[in-house]
Formats: structure tokens, C-alpha cells, sequence
């Protein structure tokens, strides 16, 4: 009772702040639609990450040191991830509503140089996901960089919000496929 509890307490603590931006979402949505074009790079970024599934999560999983995760699974997906889709599906709506200024927010932030690029992959360590998964993230990170220093924001915005759509995607398909 005490970890979900606690994991309650730590999912709301990162939704409540892009509550906070309730004003901004159209804004945010006027950036995806101007940064539209650079979703001609998705399935670079969807390819990129279903290469790592098949060929080298399962090898980097039994490094231990990789296999790492204070949680096991991610906590975007909600407190209950571990219950299967009825413990997804109720945090989807809130889930996407959060990514939508996020991700807007990770652009601006961390795409300015290469380290920033780094702590980008690294900080979704704090979310859950294993550090095989970050280092699966840094060649994701720096497409976003580069895209960001060419095309702007908005682009970089653009592609990394509609990865992460199609990744929520997969992931509640998965949870009717594998339970």
C-alpha cells in the first residue's frame, strides 16, 4: 500500500505542473502544427527504437547494471502500470495532455548542446525505465538536437511529441496483446 501510495504521490507530482500550463496548450498545439513537417523523420525515431527492441533490449536487459530501473517499469504510464490496461488506462488522458507541454519544455531545454542532450536520456531514469533504455534514447536525443539547431523548436517539438504518441500507443496495445 505504501508504494502505490507513493507512486500516486509521485505521478501527480509531475502532472500537476503542466496543469499549471492549462493557458499555453493551444499555443502548444499552434508549435506541433507548425513544426509538422519534420514528422517525415518519424519513422527514423520509430524505426531507430524498434531496432533496439528486436536486436538489443533483450541482450542489454541481462547486464545487470544496465537492467537497472528503481521501478521496473515506466511511471508515465500511471502508479498501476504493473496491473496490466486497466491500470494504464484511466492515466492515458493525463498522460497525453502532460507530454504535450513536456515535451515542448525537454526541447527548449535540453537540446542547447550535447550534455544537456546526455541529461535528457538520463533524467528518464527518474521516470522508471531501465538505463539501457536511456542510452537507447541519446541517438533519439541528438536527432532531436540536430533537427532543433536546423529547423527550430517547433520542428524538434513537433517530431519528439509524435514519437512519444505513437510509443503510448504501442504501449497500451501491448498490454492487450501480452495479458
Amino acid at each position: 500500500m505504501e508504494d502505490n501510495i507513493f507512486l500516486i504521490v509521485f505521478y501527480v507530482a509531475t502532472v500537476i505542473p503542466t496543469l499549471l500550463l492549462a493557458k499555453e496548450t493551444k499555443t502548444r498545439l499552434r508549435n506541433f502544427r507548425q513544426g509538422i513537417k519534420s514528422l517525415a523523420f518519424l519513422p527514423l525515431t520509430i524505426g531507430g527504437l524498434a531496432v533496439y527492441i528486436l536486436f538489443a533490449m533483450d541482450f542489454l536487459s541481462t547486464v545487470p547494471i544496465l537492467n537497472w530501473s528503481w521501478l521496473g517499469y515506466n511511471v508515465a504510464l500511471g502508479p498501476y502500470a504493473d496491473q496490466g490496461y486497466m491500470g494504464v488506462l484511466p492515466f492515458v488522458p493525463m498522460l497525453v495532455y502532460m507530454l504535450i507541454h513536456v515535451n515542448y519544455f525537454e526541447e527548449m531545454y535540453f537540446r542547447k548542446n550535447w550534455l544537456m542532450t546526455i541529461a535528457w536520456a538520463f533524467l528518464h531514469v527518474a521516470m522508471g525505465v531501465a538505463v539501457h533504455v536511456a542510452l537507447a534514447l541519446l541517438p533519439l536525443g541528438f536527432l532531436y538536437k540536430h533537427i532543433y539547431k536546423t529547423k527550430g523548436l517547433n520542428h524538434a517539438y513537433a517530431l519528439h511529441f509524435a514519437t512519444n504518441m505513437i510509443i503510448v500507443a504501442v504501449s497500451i496495445a501491448s498490454y492487450f496483446v501480452v495479458f
